[in-house]
């Protein structure tokens, strides 16, 4: 008996009737066959002279068949074809759904190619050998059970050897299939190791060329996929196991069966010719099923098998977020508690009076105020500290700017703020509130982060600004004219296709489509991480410069190009050093500090 997980519930929730109709279907076409064998033997019996049957009963006898074919094509066309697509439709909608529903941080420390996986190749093994084989298996049991009544009726005596001997081909076929749920597991891990390898391949498919490594990068496809074509190979070669013992087991059963018979009928003269001819015929409906069904059963059952491991993939992932979850909550209570007794009753005295102010039911206000960052300490992994104790504040409409050398902590401390990561200690606090009060999706909705590396919709440009959502004209003409886009919209119009992640367009245009995106949503607080990395000198300043003119905003920006014209624009520097804000100032400031500002910048210059 199979359990159904919250997943695999989703392949028959509002799809009853379709399936049900669908197995109508296929119950009428196994009446319609078992009718078949019995019009022959009518039929013949007829003509040698029975008339135990009239031909008008004869004719309605075939009409009647005709009907039943007729309506199970109708539900198979109709019913049949609409469960299982379905069925498909609604596993995938929840478990994007479900997907969506986790933090970002939970998300990108999966293994995402065990969700493609799940969802492309191991869901259309499911589709295959599960759900289009419900009726399927339906059909075949019905019509094995009305065989064997049927040929009851015709002999008693051959009808109970066709059964005792029909269970050859039942076990045999039984037995061989045993390990195919195993092999199905390991093709699905295979499969989503191969997509693993694809998915690196395509993003770093520049990187390859560049440094001339397509050889290795061959080698290690051809390894990838060998070990995927030979698990491959060992679940086809189960396949054609089971299938070859079922149908020798099953030539030899009906052989067996069809000499019995006609022995019976020539020597005892207790059947006729007809009911020979019926039950050679019928013994074909017992037989394929009892050799047939293991094969399939197995084959439905370790295709069901994968959304049961899917859904325990997901809830293992849940379990360890959850350990890991608790034990830095604990870490960070431990150091809450170290801090002193009046910053711990302002925190909370802050929290009370926020919920207060919004009543616990109306809208919480937008976030304003200064971005405190006190005391924060955090590692990607023990004993090689990123962040050591670093202090940092940022004031309402402030333009900062983060510099440092490569593992300064720069995007580490946007990631933090972001709650992409989680410090191990201190506390980092907006207009007076905690960010671990606020939550992820208070912090997604009031802050926006551009990323280095952005992403493009296969989409139109108004799609990707917009971001599949009704927006007003003018909200996404201000926002064009404001982000520097006029041009490109101007020559391409707003329906231009961008391409797969955006190839149709250039860095800077991508880069400028994600700050129309920021500037759409009109948040209080926007970061940016390094966003000019790919590009050249004329667009990283006419891209930093479409951000440090939007008003009102409080922007936190790391950079690794020292462009004075853009340094000079901004409130404030901070260069980080060991951890740490090591100088912070204005340009004017800091050049005439001749510190480590200084040096980092004259060391650009040359």
């Amino acid at each position: 008996m199979l359990k159904c997980n919250p997943l695999s519930r989703n392949f028959f929730k509002n799809n009853s009737l379709n399936l049900f109709m669908a197995v109508l279907g296929t119950s009428v076409l196994s009446l319609a066959i078992l009718s078949v064998p019995q019009l022959f033997q009518i039929l013949i019996d007829y003509l040698s002279g029975s008339r135990e049957y009239s031909l008008r009963g004869i004719i309605l006898l075939t009409a009647g068949i005709f009907l039943m074919e007729f309506f199970s094509a109708v539900a198979t066309y109709f019913f049949r074809t609409k469960f299982s697509t379905r069925a498909v439709l609604q596993y995938r909608n929840f478990a994007c759904d479900y997907l969506l529903k986790k933090k970002v941080a939970d998300f990108y420390a999966s293994n995402s190619s065990v969700y493609l996986s799940a969802l492309s190749t191991d869901l259309m093994k499911i589709k295959e050998q599960f759900l289009d084989q419900i009726p399927i298996i339906t059909q075949i049991l019905f019509c094995g059970i009305g065989a064997m009544i049927v040929m009851l009726r015709y002999n008693v005596f051959l009808a109970c050897m066709s059964c005792v001997l029909s269970l050859i081909p039942f076990f045999a076929a039984l037995y061989s299939g045993k390990n195919m749920g195993e092999l199905e597991d390991r093709l699905s891990t295979r499969n989503a190791e191969y997509l693993a390898f694809l998915k690196d391949f395509s993003i770093g498919f520049t990187i390859i060329k560049s440094y001339k490594v397509e050889a290795i990068f061959s080698k290690l496809h051809g390894a990838v996929n060998e070990k995927t074509e030979e698990t491959m190979l060992k679940r086809e070669r189960c396949v054609e196991k089971v299938n070859y013992f079922a149908a020798i087991s099953g030539y030899i059963t009906r052989l067996s069966i069809l000499f019995l018979s006609a022995y019976i009928a020539f020597t005892r003269h207790s059947i006729s010719i007809g009911t020979v001819i019926a039950f050679s015929q019928l013994i074909h409906y017992l037989i394929d099923p009892l050799s047939s069904l293991p094969s399939m059963l197995s084959e439905a059952k370790a295709a069901y098998r994968l959304t049961d491991k899917f859904w325990d993939t997901i809830k293992r992932e849940e379990e360890l977020r959850k350990v890991v979850g608790n034990k830095k909550a604990l870490e960070q209570q431990e150091f809450i508690e170290h801090q002193s007794t009046t910053e711990h009753k302002d925190r909370v005295g802050d929290k009370i009076a926020i919920e207060e102010q919004s009543g616990m039911a109306e809208a919480l206000p937008s976030l304003r105020g200064e971005i405190l960052f006190n005391q924060i300490c955090f590692s990607y992994s023990e004993g090689k500290e990123v962040l050591k104790g670093l202090n940092l504040r940022v004031k309402e409409g402030e333009k900062v700017v983060l510099l440092g050398t490569s593992g300064s902590g720069k995007s580490s401390i946007l990631k933090i703020l972001m709650s992409m990561e989680r410090a191990q200690s201190g506390t980092i606090r907006i207009g007076g509130q905690d960010t671990m009060d606020l939550g992820e999706d208070r912090i997604f909705k009031e802050i926006s982060y551009i990323q280095q590396e952005v992403f493009i919709f296969d989409g139109t440009i108004r799609e990707n600004i917009c971001l599949f959502q009704n927006c007003r004209e003018e909200e996404l003409q201000s926002v064009i004219e404001r982000a520097g886009l006029r041009n490109l919209v101007k020559e391409k119009g707003l329906d231009y296709l961008c391409g797969e992640n955006g190839a149709a367009l250039s860095g800077g245009e991508r880069q400028r489509i994600s700050i129309a995106r920021s500037l759409l949503r009109k948040t209080p607080i926007l970061l940016a991480d390094e966003i000019t990395a790919s590009l050249d000198k004329e667009n990283t300043y006419l891209v930093l410069d479409t951000l440090l003119n939007i008003e009102n905003t409080t922007e936190i920006l790391v950079l690794h190009d020292l462009d004075s014209r853009i340094l000079s624009r901004v409130d404030r520097i901070c260069v980080l050093k060991n951890g740490k804000v090591e100088e912070e100032g204005n340009f004017t400031e800091l050049l005439e500090k001749k510190g480590y500002f200084y040096a980092l910048y004259h060391v650009e210059a040359e």
